[in-house]
C-alpha cells in the first residue's frame, strides 16, 4: 500500500492543529500488504490517497475522507445508538457498525459555539446517544464541552488513562453524550474501552466485559505512565507479543498493525518475559 498524507493546508499556521506527516508514514513504507481487507480499525484514508497492490495496480478504490487538519468537525448521528461529531480520521461510523449501529451524517460543522450547539440539539432530537471526537479539551477551538454544558449537562470530564485523558460523559436533551479525545488513536481506544460496552448495554447485552488473556511480553516498557495505559501490540511467531515502535496517539496506522491492546496498570514496568493482560481485537469487537 502506497500512502501519501497531506496534512498542511495553506490557510493554517505551521504546526497548528495538524500532526506531522512523519507521525503517520511516508510514501515508501507499506501500511498493509496487498489483499488486506480495509476495516474500521484502519481509519479513514487521507484525501489524495491511492491504495495500490504490490504490482502498482489499483486494487480497489475506496471512498476517502479528508484527514488534512482542517479546523472543522464532521458530525454524524445514529438512528438507534450512535451520534458522532468526528474531528479526525478514526472511523467511528465503521466501529459503530460492528455493534449494530446505524449512523447518519450531518455534514461539516464549523469551529464555533453556536454551530456546535445547534448540531448537538439536532442530533439529540434524532438520536439515542451522541459520541464526539475532539473538542472536549480547553483549547481556543474546543467548543464541544461548553456546547454540551449549555445544551445539557456534563457529568464527567477527564479520566486517568493513556491514550485518552479528555473523556467526557453527560446528556444533551434525551440523548446520552460521550465525548472522546481528538487524536485518532485516543478516539479508537476510548471507543472500544468505554463506548463499546455502553452501546452494548443499551441494546440489552448482558456480558459486555472484555475477556483479557495472559500473554508473554517480548518487549520492555521501562518508563510507564502514571495513568493506566493501553499499548498497541501484535502476536509474533514465538507466541509472544511485540510492541509497536511508537505509542504516539497520532499514529493511527499502529491500530491496524496491532492485534489488540495490553492493559497495563499505572506506573507498571514491563520486562521482556513478563506476563501481561492482553485484550485481542476479537474480544474488543465482540
Amino acid at each position: 500500500v502506497d500512502l501519501e498524507i497531506w496534512v498542511q493546508p495553506p490557510q493554517l499556521a505551521r504546526d497548528r492543529n495538524i500532526a506531522p506527516r512523519v507521525a503517520q508514514s511516508d510514501r515508501r513504507r507499506d501500511i498493509q500488504g496487498s489483499g488486506t481487507a480495509v476495516r474500521a480499525v484502519h481509519g479513514r484514508v487521507a484525501r489524495r490517497t491511492a491504495v495500490r497492490a504490490a504490482d502498482g495496480q489499483v486494487a480497489r478504490r475506496t471512498a476517502v475522507r479528508a484527514a488534512d487538519g482542517r479546523v472543522a468537525r464532521r458530525v454524524d448521528a445514529a438512528e438507534h445508538v450512535l451520534g458522532e461529531v468526528a474531528k479526525r480520521d478514526v472511523d467511528l461510523n465503521g466501529l459503530a457498525g460492528i455493534f449494530g449501529c446505524e449512523t447518519r451524517d450531518y455534514g461539516i460543522v464549523p469551529d464555533s459555539l453556536p454551530a456546535t450547539r445547534g448540531m448537538l440539539r439536532r442530533a439529540a432530537a434524532e438520536c439515542d446517544v451522541i459520541v464526539t471526537s475532539g473538542g472536549v479539551s480547553v483549547g481556543e477551538a474546543d467548543f464541544v464541552k461548553p456546547a454540551v454544558e449549555a445544551e445539557g449537562e456534563l457529568l464527567m470530564w477527564k479520566i486517568a488513562m493513556k491514550p485518552g485523558r479528555p473523556l467526557a460523559f453527560g446528556r444533551v436533551g434525551k440523548a446520552n453524550f460521550i465525548g472522546l479525545p481528538g487524536n485518532p488513536v485516543s478516539s479508537f481506544v476510548t471507543f472500544l474501552v468505554f463506548v463499546r460496552p455502553f452501546l452494548l448495554k443499551t441494546q440489552g447485552v448482558a456480558d459486555v466485559q472484555v475477556h483479557a488473556i495472559p500473554v508473554r511480553a517480548d518487549f520492555d516498557w521501562p518508563e510507564p505512565d502514571p495513568r493506566r495505559e493501553f499499548l498497541r501490540v501484535k502476536w509474533n511467531a514465538r507466541g509472544g507479543l511485540d510492541l509497536y515502535p511508537t505509542q504516539d496517539s497520532a499514529v493511527l496506522m499502529s491500530t491496524a498493525w496491532a492485534d489488540g491492546l495490553v492493559d497495563n496498570p499505572a506506573e507498571h514496568r514491563i520486562r521482556a518475559g513478563d506476563m501481561v493482560k492482553f485484550m485481542p481485537y476479537s474480544e474488543l469487537y465482540r
